[in-house]
């Protein structure tokens, strides 16, 4: 599933995993609608979410 040391931006045209591309396994994960192939890179997708939130709103504060 998703063994790949470093995670790939996304290629808009692959019907494979958001983070790192990879082909999906018995278990399809999703969050906001965007299929990921493993836990791990769902916990990768939540955290960049995270960091793009918290950078948005110090940036709109400042």
């Amino acid at each position: 599933m998703c063994d790949r040391p470093e995670h790939s931006e996304r290629r808009p045209d692959a019907n494979g995993c958001a983070v790192c591309a990879g082909r999906f396994g018995l278990i399809r994960y999703y969050s906001w609608r965007t299929p990921l192939c493993s836990r791990k890179c769902l916990d990768h997708f939540r955290a960049r979410r995270e960091r793009d939130r918290r950078w948005l709103f110090r940036f709109q504060t400042a």
